[in-house]
This record gives C-alpha cells, sequence and structure tokens, in this order.
C-alpha cells in the first residue's frame, strides 16, 4: 500500500482511544514477566508500559515498524504485536539482567507500621488480586469490547454513563457489554472463593 495512503489512514484513526487500550495492554503484559526491578512499573532503563505503548506508536508513525493495511487491517492488533515483541526483548536484555530491585518508598508512622502477620496477608491478598485480574485479562482476550471494558475497570471506570463516554459506545452497549463480562467472571467463582477463606 502506498506511503501517502498509509499515513492517511494513520491520520483518521482514534488516538484516544488506541492509546487509552494499548496502554493498559503494555501495563497487563508487563505484569505477565518477573522483573528484576521487582515491580511491572519500573522497566530496565527507566522505562515504564506506557513508555513501551507510546513507544510502540511512534514506530509505526516513523516506519520504524511498517504497518501493511491490506495484511494487517486492525492496526491496534499490530500496535500490541509491537509491544509484544519490545517487552519480549526487555525482558531478555543484558540491560534487564543488569538491573536490580529497587527499594521500597513506603513510609509508615510508629503506630502505623504493619506487623508481620498484616505484612503477610496484604502480600496475598495482593497475589489474589494479580491472579484475579491475570485470568480476566486471559479470559476475555481477543474480544475487543471486553478488553476495553476491562481497561476502563483498571481506570476506576465503572458506570455505563462513564463507561459510554470514555469508549463512545451508547449506554445500552456499555450495560450489555458489562452483562457478558459479569457472565463470564461467573467461572472465575474458584478463585473469589478463595479470597473469602
Amino acid at each position: 500500500m502506498a506511503h501517502d495512503r498509509i499515513l492517511e489512514l494513520l491520520e483518521r484513526a482514534d488516538w484516544k482511544d488506541i492509546t487509552f487500550r494499548l496502554t493498559h495492554y503494555a501495563i497487563w503484559k508487563a505484569c505477565r514477566y518477573n522483573w528484576k526491578s521487582g515491580s511491572p512499573d519500573q522497566l530496565p532503563g527507566g522505562r515504564t508500559p506506557q513508555d513501551m505503548a507510546l513507544n510502540a506508536i511512534e514506530k509505526v508513525w516513523t516506519g520504524v515498524r511498517e504497518w501493511d493495511p491490506d495484511k494487517y487491517p486492525n492496526l491496534y492488533t499490530h500496535l500490541k504485536w509491537i509491544v509484544d515483541s519490545d517487552i519480549d526483548h526487555l525482558i531478555k536484555s543484558k540491560e534487564h539482567d543488569k538491573s536490580r530491585r529497587m527499594p521500597e518508598t513506603r513510609f509508615y508512622q510508629a503506630s502505623e507500621t504493619p506487623n508481620p502477620e498484616e505484612q503477610l496477608i496484604a502480600k496475598e491478598n495482593k497475589a489474589l488480586e494479580d491472579e484475579i485480574r491475570n485470568e480476566f485479562y486471559v479470559m476475555v482476550e481477543g474480544d475487543e469490547d471486553l478488553e476495553t471494558l476491562m481497561l476502563c475497570f483498571d481506570e476506576g471506570i465503572d458506570k455505563p454513563q462513564d463507561i459510554a463516554e470514555q469508549t463512545g459506545w451508547n449506554v445500552s452497549k456499555a450495560n450489555n457489554v458489562k452483562k457478558r463480562l459479569f457472565r463470564k467472571a461467573a467461572k472465575l467463582k474458584h478463585l473469589i472463593r478463595k479470597g473469602e477463606k
């Protein structure tokens, strides 16, 4: 496809939506790896998942990673492949090998210091929350509406009116997609029950 035609398609793309979804995809993808920094928000070289998403977009615009709309008509999917590739290269990089765990920066007043039991419970709860979240993302992968709704939930956007405003859907569609997600969520009862024990 001619370069001018590709530029025209890029200019017409809904970048607000693509950037929103791709950033959350990069965050989710980074969470699936065991980073030496100890956090998926602290990638080698001072990068963040948000940087990886924006870098993928920049690569398409500059032609470093060319997009062929005839071969791959879905621009968002093409960008996800770039994020996948870049994060995969980063985890295997020498830069990652040299990375070290960042010190925790949480401060407690003397009276707020959690005891070892509270620390263990908090750690277990966080691990379960991450497991449930990852299972949700695996379950909805490939369904753009459900993926988008999950991204809204990650941003704290859960009211149908707010979801509609963020996604460009009408309120009826926002309600219907929520119902579909909740039906799928029933399949995760075993994990949710584990957290209630």
